[in-house]
């Protein structure tokens, strides 16, 4: 009887403990750097707001951020590095649309699931993708590549940086939307397309709106329609409803930690990533990234992400995209 005691005691100190334990552990967060994953290399986009977002986030946190980039396999290395990190805190990445949404929508068999691997920390900024044109090509908006389109059935050629890319898709979602056949030239990446619709090579392209601003700039080319909103980089061209493409989406990075991330963690980032979205300097810069930022909720952002998945992966699958 006496050992049952002893035994009984001994069960009800560590049923109180453990719990006592995590919480503490959580209270220290974050007791060394963290690492911030970013699925493409140095000095792209992704890249830029990645290090703008580790030296505010580092100095609210108290710790160092430290970015490591991982890039290749259109960003499935890093994602798939992330979802098996320990989900303590201490490992976060930065997803882009092609990451979070593209990927999904169009590989059967990606190693990562966005939903469920993960946790959604903030809707970091959204921005959008543009088609250019060459200057002098006979197109001022989207409704007169339709109307060309249409007049010359898979004679109109347009670039983008390569199969199953953000820029693809929304060509696709002008075919879903009007009916019409373009022909799609896949580059290796968003350069060679402004330069070969600045050269006059191909008279039609895609690009993220961040590359596209320095050559519209400076007169090599022209914007011909945001996708799908407008963009505050180019305030004056519609975006995808206003020209006649009923389709409404929002491509955004968003942070995101490795599934069963400590809820007390996931919430301290979110209220401090709100408080650097509001900063002004991170706002101008934004600006200059061609972006805007949201205040949706975790468990909105988690929701967000699924619907958009499903609603892409039915483009993709109608037109047949393969990466």
């Amino acid at each position: 009887m006496r050992m049952f005691r002893r035994a009984f005691a001994l069960a009800l100190a560590l049923g109180v403990t453990a719990p006592a334990v995590a919480q503490t552990s959580d209270a220290k967060w974050p007791s060394k750097p963290i690492r911030l994953i970013v699925p493409f290399a140095a000095g792209g986009g992704t890249d830029l707001v990645a290090r703008a977002l580790a030296e505010k986030l580092g100095t609210a946190l108290g710790q160092t951020v430290i970015v490591d980039n991982k890039p290749g396999a259109s960003g499935v290395i890093a994602m798939e590095a992330a979802q098996k990190a320990p989900p303590d805190g201490y490992t976060l990445v930065l997803g882009s649309a092609s990451t979070v949404v593209v990927n999904p929508a169009v590989m059967p068999d990606l190693p990562y699931d966005p939903v469920k691997d993960f946790e959604h920390l903030a809707d970091i900024g959204s921005a959008t993708v543009v088609m250019i044109a060459t200057p002098d090509y006979p197109v001022k908006d989207l409704r007169d590549v339709i109307a060309l389109a249409k007049a010359k059935p898979g004679e109109v050629n347009y670039g983008t940086w390569g199969n199953g890319s953000t820029g693809h898709l929304c060509a696709e979602i002008i075919r879903a939307g009007t009916g019409i056949n373009m022909t799609h030239v896949p580059y290796k990446g968003a350069a060679p397309v402004l330069n070969d619709v600045a050269a006059g090579h191909i008279k039609l392209g895609f690009s993220d709106v961040q590359s596209a601003v320095p050559m519209v700039k400076s007169g090599k080319v022209k914007v011909v329609v945001s996708c799908t909103r407008r963009s505050i980089n180019f305030p004056d061209v519609p975006g995808f409803v206003e020209q006649g493409v009923d389709f409404d989406f929002v491509w955004r990075y968003d942070l995101m930690a490795p599934i069963n991330t400590p809820k007390p963690i996931v919430q301290r980032l979110h209220a401090e990533l709100l408080k650097i979205l509001a900063m002004p300097d991170i706002k101008a810069r934004w600006a200059e990234f061609g972006m805007t930022a949201s205040t949706i909720s975790p468990d909105d952002l988690k929701a967000q992400t699924a619907k958009d998945i499903a609603t892409l992966r039915k483009i993709a699958q109608q037109a047949n995209v393969k990466p």
